[in-house]
């Protein structure tokens, strides 16, 4: 870290013979990536392509007149004539650029550029989706970054209220979610219903299926990269977005050399939910809310700062009588510090620091007796990366993420302390990453990530690779790797993700560890069409499960404790994705065939098991059609049924006094193998339509959504009751059809 902030304290080249500045789009200040500037000067001809960030720099330019050409697809092309001192001493000269977006005189072209194309064209498993994708697709009153995923090959969710991860046969905890580079331990609003990310400040998604690169670290399956998107720099705009569940606005606007963005989200389903409760029906009261903020602020010398700002909170009560009551908060806080600068020549600096906090607290009075739980996660970390284009087909990359947690779980019985667990382990990790362009034609991506973790005081060494090889015109073949370690390990209800909490492994466990292979054909023909296929596999060792059967108490909070531990398995399967990009009909068409098995000594026999999110086939499809001011979407899924556990009969217990046999209404339920049947197959049917018009001269946009449109009451589990073996099993059932409507206004 020492080296790194010397080096942010060295001066940009300086020099008459350099050019540097930022290619931004007029009309909405947006930094603009892959910009193709040429330049041409006395004995001089060469180029050079704008950052993601939309920084550039031209060195080694000899004294004189120096023509710039400025070339981006959907925007004019812009000339600039820029005059170059002899004198050595004189400082690089700084040329920020607008660029204005062009008209086609031509019907309905959409334009878009990719700012993960050459990332995807090295990694495999990756998928990158946009916030105007994000919005079109048929949703249940909002938009959601999360939910979108599961039409994606490779990825499942565990019933239709929840937005938990399961990426090729990894849990919900073995995928890491980012916001703005930033861990986010418990996205979720409304039990799961909900995600915590609200799509009007989201820029993109990425999704890492799989052998992600060494740049991340600390997740056992997958990488959820979320970017919020930069304010406005030309003028003061805004959007009110009111639905049938909730309300968004967001307001954007230009400050100085920078931007800001605020927006904020809440639902109001409390008068619906008073209008219900009566005195036989107790229905709870219940609402949530989330904040977003950024700043965004460009120097001289390509400097870059930008802060950002992330707060949730879910608030439910639920009053019983006089003396019985329950209520239980919980929510996220995220923020982040970044600063990026361009330092010599072709070495770019990135410096961050950042908190997350994730809490819970439940309330609950029982006949005047208070009980209460407390789930508290602070994750407090410093980064630093640095990225240097060594030339020669080489692009160098290497930084250092030190990290602070606190686990805080503290129970109370009548107002006396029954548990008080409080842990402050660090994180100390550091990576190198090597892009190598290997001819034209091969791109080599090899890399090296080593951690250390105090609680066990463990190093422990991830190699990564990737390789990309093109093969012909539009076919690539992909091959990717590497091994990870996961120390956090999540304790969940799966049911209600308000009581989900993280807790570190300790020196009594060894840390989860997973070896990753990845191979695939890509073949894209012309811009609109893709069509891809992967197959993976993982080895999975040293897994740990919540043991529900654990006693804990002060003196044993630890994960031998805690959890079943040495558990092994594996995920493999093969997907396949195809896609139309462009045009006024898009879409994609996934499927994959896929299996999942976790085994432990002290489950199901020591017999190996599916467990609940192992699904054979899987098959999703969706597709947007355009036309004029209407916007048509359709999306449909289908799933094998999800394993579960049945009882395979039911038997009594004589009493030894009497010697008689119970009624048969006291016996027993005798459990089967441990997923060894399924439930029905898993299908379900979306429409949304969306119309463009103008109110009060403004655009503005109306949709209707229909949720499950056949009304599919899928299956969620079998419930047995314990009490009283002669009743049938009871089937609980997901979502009926749900339709919403809202409006979307800009001003």
């Amino acid at each position: 870290m020492a080296a790194l902030f010397l080096l942010l304290l060295l001066p940009a080249d300086s020099g008459a013979s350099a050019i540097r500045g930022t290619v931004r789009s007029k009309d909405a200040g947006q930094p603009l990536a892959l910009v193709s500037i040429y330049v041409e000067a006395a004995q001089y001809r060469g180029g050079v392509i704008s950052n993601q960030d939309g920084s550039y720099q031209i060195t080694d330019l000899p004294p004189g007149t120096a023509r710039l050409r400025f070339v981006h697809i959907g925007y004019e092309t812009r000339q600039i004539e820029v005059s170059i001192s002899p004198e050595v001493s004189v400082a690089p000269v700084l040329l920020d650029v607008l660029l204005e977006p062009q008209t086609y005189a031509v019907p309905e072209i959409e334009v878009e550029s990719d700012r993960y194309r050459r990332e995807k064209e090295v990694q495999t498993g990756l998928v990158s989706l946009k916030r105007s994708q994000i919005e079109k697709l048929p949703s249940i009153g909002e938009p959601d970054p999360i939910r979108i995923l599961y039409y994606l090959p490779g990825v499942q969710a565990a019933s239709d209220i929840s937005t938990g991860l399961y990426v090729r046969g990894g849990g919900p905890d073995q995928t890491l979610i980012l916001l703005d580079e930033v861990p986010v331990y418990n996205p979720t609003h409304a039990f799961g219903f909900f995600s915590a990310f609200n799509s009007d400040v989201v820029e993109d998604v990425a999704l890492y299926k799989g052998a992600y690169p060494a740049r991340y670290g600390g997740r056992l399956g997958a990488v959820l990269d979320v970017t919020g998107r930069e304010g406005a720099r030309d003028s003061l705009r805004g959007k009110l977005s009111l639905s049938a569940i909730a309300s968004r606005l967001t307001l954007e606007g230009p400050a100085g050399s920078g931007s800001w963005l605020l927006a904020g989200r809440r639902t109001y389903l409390e008068p619906f939910l008073n209008a219900v409760r009566n005195d036989s029906t107790e229905i709870p009261s219940y609402y949530f809310y989330d904040l977003n903020g950024r700043y965004a602020w460009n120097g001289k010398n390509a400097d870059r700062f930008v802060v950002s700002g992330y707060g949730g909170r879910d608030v439910l009560n639920l009053v019983l009588d006089e003396d019985t009551y329950f209520s239980i908060r919980w929510g996220n806080r995220v923020a982040s510090a970044r600063y990026n600068r361009l330092i010599r020549n072709r070495l770019l600096a990135t410096v961050q620091t950042s908190v997350s906090n994730y809490e819970s607290r439940t309330d609950v009075v029982v006949f005047t007796t208070p009980i209460s739980f407390e789930n508290d996660l602070t994750d407090f970390s410093v980064k630093g990366d640095l990225t240097w284009d060594a030339g020669i087909g080489h692009t160098l990359s290497a930084g250092i993420l030190a990290s602070q947690y606190r686990f805080r779980f503290k129970q109370e019985f009548n107002e006396v302390l029954v548990l008080d667990y409080d842990e402050k382990p660090f994180d100390i990790s550091v990576f190198a990453e090597d892009d190598w362009s290997v001819g034209p034609r091969t791109v080599i991506r090899s890399g090296l990530r080593t951690r250390y973790f105090s609680e066990g005081d463990r190093v422990l060494w991830e190699p990564r690779f990737a390789l990309s090889h093109r093969l012909g015109n539009g076919l690539r073949a992909k091959a990717g790797g590497g091994v990870y370690h996961q120390y956090l390990q999540l304790v969940t209800t799966e049911g209600f993700s308000a009581g989900d909490f993280f807790l570190p492994i300790d020196e009594t466990a060894e840390p989860g560890k997973s070896y990753q292979g990845v191979l695939g054909l890509e073949y894209e023909w012309g811009n609109p069409y893709q069509l891809g296929v992967e197959g993976y596999y993982t080895d999975l060792a040293d897994l740990v499960i919540f043991d529900n059967k654990a006693t804990v108490d002060e003196n044993s909070f630890t994960a031998e404790d805690i959890f079943i531990t040495e558990g092994e398995g594996y995920a493999t399967g093969v997907e396949l994705f195809a896609q139309k990009r462009t045009g006024s009909l898009t879409g994609w068409v996934g499927y994959t065939l896929g299996w999942t098995r976790r085994k432990f000594a002290e489950v199901n026999s020591g017999k190996e098991y599916a467990p609940k999110y192992d699904r054979r086939n899987d098959i999703s499809f969706v597709t947007n059609y355009e036309r004029g001011k209407y916007t048509c979407s359709v999306s449909f899924l289908f799933g094998t049924g999800q394993a579960f556990t049945p009882t395979s009969a039911r038997y009594g217990v004589r009493d030894p006094a009497t010697g008689d046999y119970p009624e048969f209404t006291d016996g027993f339920y005798l459990s089967s193998g441990k997923n060894s049947a399924r439930l029905l197959p898993y299908h379900r049917l979306d429409v949304s339509l969306r119309r463009d018009f103008t109110l009060i001269g403004r655009p503005a946009q109306w949709f209707v959504q229909i949720f499950n449109v056949y009304n599919r009451r899928n299956e969620w589990f079998v419930q047995f009751d314990p009490e009283d073996a002669s009743t049938e099993p009871e089937i609980v059932r997901q979502l009926p059809i749900v339709p919403s409507f809202g409006i979307n206004f800009e001003f």
